[in-house]
């Protein structure tokens, strides 16, 4: 198997090498987890980004005291200094997928097991369907699923989705799939909803609160109990909301994100500079969205917007009145209601290339960042904003850290990764076991996850004449890197 998986993976990297250039250079990176992290935070910013940053706090901050209140949130030692770097590789969900858990430790492995760090703080995406890849409608224990929603709801948005019940237990035993799970299993996912059940949601506007407070929760109980106290808080924001938030408050100023939406030369402009960029929008193809999406009359969901003269309009006809003006009074009125919400497009040009916050990334937004920024930089040459291209220039999209599997167990002697509460259900990690996993090589650990990283660029990057088709997981390459007893406790 060892003589496959080296043959595979470096088919695979080869690849990734060639068509994915930001990639390149992790395959050769020497330094251990621990030094490249802290490596991280030590970045030049622009003057103007700094001064910008303090709306982005201002903002963090006011929404994580309304939702935790304002005594638990003094006692959870928040502190943003400029300049700010965060995680925007996570989804605003239930701790589950490895690619997922993992990049919150490998982004800050350097504060654990130290007297009581800031918490760290993940500008996470709602706008994604409890049923996307790395949730699939709930989370994951031993290899099984547990619903969190029933099939009819798995297509929503998560930004739009109420309060509501955690009741999986009695989902898993409508789907006849609870005697899947052994005694034990049983009892801690009954366990684990009555948890959830007690938890404060009182100050939770809606089910995206409940994912911040449900996180929070959960993330101490990743790692055993001794070390808990030295282990920073995880406080989930969705991305969504911080740039709405932002918005209201930015739009009636000069700056140039105001002009993107309402001059209508440049608006032009960058609606065909960005057209067929990943996360920015294919209107031939009904990919993405101009700037901002729409509250599906009636429904938590979503619809795309497509600018025709000086109105974005559905791209669903059947909705063409609710064509949006763009007109400053009107996008305020709409955000203030929450009936339209930035696109992604829109939120990394605030936070990253407007604020200078740099974006600690995954395998698929190191590559699609750098596109924005090139075409940014481009975009901005003759304008009135040239001036910020000197800004720009400075903003850092290369700070890779996500879809790395680091939490494994040996199962039958073999290794396999664990999901978020697999990790729970066994008592946590250790600290050996973290200080083993920071002494690894970065590009080690970059070869672990190939296999997911390669399925994700193919169908995005790849020629389809050049594509490979991989027979290995990441569990064969954490074997084939990391050997028999190279991990503790295993």
């Amino acid at each position: 198997m060892s003589v496959q998986v080296k043959e595979e993976s470096s088919r695979i990297i080869e690849q990734i090498k060639k068509y994915i250039p930001p990639m390149r250079r992790f395959f050769d990176l020497n330094e251990t987890l621990k030094d490249y992290a802290e490596g991280l935070y030590n970045f030049a910013v622009a003057e103007a980004h700094l001064r910008r940053q303090e709306l982005v706090i201002d903002v963090i901050q006011g929404h994580f005291e309304r939702i935790f209140g304002t005594d638990s949130f003094a006692a959870l030692n928040f502190k943003l200094v400029p300049p700010l770097a965060f995680n925007i590789a996570d989804h605003h969900q239930v701790l589950n997928h490895p690619a997922l858990i993992s990049s919150n430790f490998a982004a800050t492995c350097f504060e654990f097991l130290k007297p009581k760090s800031a918490p760290i703080v993940v500008i996470s995406s709602a706008d994604v369907p409890p049923n996307n890849f790395f949730s699939l409608g709930g989370f994951q224990l031993g290899g099984k699923k547990v619903p969190i929603f029933s099939v009819g709801e798995r297509e929503l948005c998560s930004y739009y989705i109420p309060k509501r019940d955690f009741n999986f237990v009695a989902r898993t035993r409508k789907a006849g799939r609870f005697s899947e799970f052994n005694e034990a299993e049983q009892k801690f996912l009954a366990s684990e909803e009555n948890r959830i059940r007690n938890l404060d949601f009182s100050n939770c506007q809606d089910y995206c609160d409940q994912i911040s407070v449900l996180v929070k929760d959960s993330w101490p109980r990743l790692f055993k109990s001794e070390i808990r106290m030295n282990v920073p808080n995880l406080l989930y924001i969705p991305q969504e909301e911080v740039v709405r938030q932002m918005l209201i408050r930015m739009i009636g100023d000069k700056n140039i994100i105001t002009s993107v939406l309402f001059d209508s030369e440049l608006r032009e402009t960058v609606i065909n500079n960005f057209r067929g960029i990943v996360v920015a929008w294919r209107e031939s193809e009904a990919k993405g969205t101009h700037f901002f999406w729409r509250k599906y009359p009636g429904q938590n969901r979503a619809l795309r917007l497509f600018l025709e003269g000086g109105l974005l309009v559905p791209h669903d006809k059947r909705f063409k009145d609710l064509a949006v003006p763009l007109k400053p009074e009107v996008i305020l009125d709409l955000l203030s209601k929450k009936e339209i919400y930035p696109s992604l497009f829109t939120i990394f040009a605030v936070l990253n290339f407007y604020c200078g916050i740099k974006p600690l990334v995954g395998y698929g937004s190191v590559m699609y960042l750098d596109l924005l920024k090139k075409v940014w930089l481009e975009t901005l040459v003759g304008t009135k904003y040239s001036d910020e291209i000197k800004n720009l220039e400075l903003v850092d999209t290369t700070g890779f850290m996500a879809g790395l599997p680091l939490f494994f167990e040996r199962q039958n002697g073999k290794l396999k990764t664990l999901y978020g509460y697999d990790i729970v259900f066994r008592g946590g990690m250790s600290a050996e076991y973290l200080e083993k996993v920071m002494s690894l090589k970065f590009r080690d650990l970059v070869v672990v996850g190939v296999a997911e990283m390669y399925e994700y660029y193919a169908n995005k990057y790849i020629n389809a004449d050049d594509r490979i088709r991989p027979d290995i997981s990441s569990d064969d390459l954490a074997e084939f890197v990391f050997g028999k007893g190279s991990l503790m406790n295993l």
